[in-house]
């Protein structure tokens, strides 16, 4: 008896398995929408063969399975992730993964907010911030991320934020983005995994743009073209002549949008990347890195590794980052001299603690260094004034006979030791210092918004008031432009002239007023070092008229 309950119960067993088979294998199924969007793995081997299908009733999945879900179908909320750092405030947006405002905590607006170096674009503007694209499209939809805000303040200290989508194609974006707490590059590592079970394009980008921080308002942006630093050369694109988009091939360092201060530069880390150049909403540029395009196989990865600096343009955090971000800033060609100004701007305002002050000092010291020169100048200028009415004897005497007044005038000037040159060479010596110091105060993103005296912000002009003019026309008051003008016409004054009186006295009067018109709106910082260098010349000017040169009494007569 017990063995032939053994045997029932067997083949009740195979009777049932094998029903249920006939009926999985034969019968057309239900439709369940809720197994239909999350098949289990198991599911992934191809359909059997089926004899007959109703195409009205039979849902598409229920013979080819799908291996993914797109993240629109799990409608994950759009939020906003805030990272905090003591040096920056980043906000970002889980549509699109996107930067919605990067703001620096050390560098303040007039009004007192923070610099944001997110351009105000329309919310349907191409691109955006730190943007990541799957193929020729910027990718709109809403990400997944694993935190909702990252405060990082312990020095040293790092974080992660880790946003995840994946499109209707099957292919899985994976954005990675690394905050350090005492600086203000970032590390991004981009992955794209093909989920799909067929061969998918890609073609993947991160982008910064279109515009950045003011570079909309026209009347107040000090926004520069699109830089590149390719094959060792720098590279700057005219989105005026661009029409849509650009790679740039050659060995690529980096590429940045940036303004007189500040950038936003993206460097690649690992991975076959180029650089990019288009331009997008209201004629704004934008950058960015990009692949190659490629056919990612079902289950294939692409993962690229990036880096990207957005904060001061700061010489010191530019060479700290690599990959010559510091050739960034341009300071001319005399880029060897003004290199090292800055550096001696900054070591002098350790000591003083304000950049006004620095700059006074780094005036002065450049006085006493070419004082030696500056000196030989005057004296020489101080000669040919004192020997100028033999000049103009000898002038007249031989006015039709060119070549001996050039005999006779380079006589006395051998007579009297004096080199009709002497009084331009020393200061066209100085010509290379001053353009240095010139292009480095003006590039010099220490002296935003630091104050001297009744100068608010030594990057503006130092304005005291405005005054509305017929039309909408602003005028503001620059004393210190004024101050360097009325000094400018005291240097003319006191400086020896060697030709015609009545040029002499127009440009007593012409030079002042162009150099006042000239530097109205210059950068208070400039016009107080060109204020100072000229109150400096002054001085030495006095100095040597106490002791006048005057010609000895053997020169006698005119020859």
């Amino acid at each position: 008896m017990e063995r032939n309950a053994i045997l029932a119960t067997v083949l009740v067993i195979a009777i049932l398995l094998g029903y249920q088979w006939y009926l999985s294998r034969y019968e057309t199924p239900v439709h369940e929408p809720s197994r239909v969007a999350a098949p289990q793995a198991s599911e992934q081997r191809p359909p059997a063969p089926q004899p007959t299908q109703q195409p009205t009733t039979v849902a598409p999945l229920t013979t080819r399975p799908q291996a993914f879900i797109p993240t629109a179908q799990l409608s994950p909320p759009r939020k906003s992730v805030i990272v905090e750092t003591p040096l920056m405030r980043v906000v970002l947006s889980t549509e699109g993964a996107q930067v919605t405002s990067w703001q620096l905590k050390n560098y303040k607006l007039a009004n007192g907010e923070p610099v944001d170096l997110v351009a105000s674009l329309g919310p349907n503007s191409r691109g955006g911030a730190l943007s990541a694209w799957v193929d020729a499209d910027v990718l709109r939809g809403v990400f997944e991320v694993d935190k909702d805000r990252i405060d990082i303040f312990e020095p040293g200290a790092t974080a992660t934020l880790t946003f995840k989508h994946v499109t209707d194609a099957g292919v899985q974006v994976q954005k990675q983005l690394t905050f350090h707490a005492e600086r203000y590059d970032v590390d991004v590592g981009l992955v794209l995994r093909n989920l799909a079970d067929e061969g998918v394009s890609v073609q993947p980008r991160l982008a910064w743009g279109p515009g950045f921080r003011n570079s909309t308002d026209k009347s107040a942006t000090t926004i520069q073209p699109p830089t590149l630093w390719i094959d060792g050369k720098r590279m700057q694109e005219d989105l005026a002549k661009l029409t849509g988009e650009r790679a740039v091939d050659g060995k690529l360092s980096w590429v940045a949008l940036q303004d007189t201060y500040f950038t936003a530069a993206l460097l690649p880390k690992a991975g076959d990347l180029r650089a990019f150049v288009a331009k997008g909403a209201e004629e704004q540029g934008l950058v960015g890195l990009i692949g190659q395009k490629q056919t990612l196989p079902p289950g294939g990865e692409l993962a690229l590794r990036a880096q990207v600096y957005a904060g001061p343009r700061d010489l010191d955090l530019l060479k700290d980052v690599g990959q010559d971000l510091d050739q960034l800033i341009d300071l001319g060609w005399f880029d060897f001299l003004a290199r090292p100004a800055l550096w001696l701007l900054k070591f002098v305002y350790r000591y003083t603690g304000n950049y006004g002050i620095a700059i006074i000092l780094i005036t002065v010291l450049q006085k006493i260094a070419f004082h030696p020169l500056t000196h030989k100048s005057m004296k020489s200028m101080q000669a040919m004034q004192a020997i100028q009415p033999k000049v103009q004897a000898i002038q007249e005497r031989y006015k039709n006979n060119p070549q001996k007044k050039q005999e006779e005038t380079m006589a006395l000037y051998r007579k009297h030791g004096v080199n009709p040159m002497g009084g331009c060479l020393p200061m066209l010596a100085q010509i290379p210092i001053f353009i240095a110091l010139y292009n480095a105060l003006s590039s010099s993103v220490e002296m935003w918004q630091a104050r001297f005296l009744w100068i608010s912000d030594l990057t503006q002009p130092d304005s005291l008031f405005t005054i509305t003019l017929w039309g909408g026309h602003a005028l503001s008051a620059n004393l210190l432009a004024l101050l360097m003008g009325v000094s400018m016409w005291v240097q003319q004054k006191m400086t020896p002239t060697a030709g015609d009186p009545r040029q002499a006295a127009i440009m007593l009067w012409t030079m002042p007023v162009v150099f006042t018109f000239m530097f109205w709106g210059f950068p208070s910082g400039l016009v107080l070092y060109w204020f100072v260098n000229n109150i400096l010349q002054v001085g030495q000017q006095w100095l040597i008229n106490r002791a006048k040169a005057r010609p000895s009494p053997a020169e006698g007569q005119p020859a």
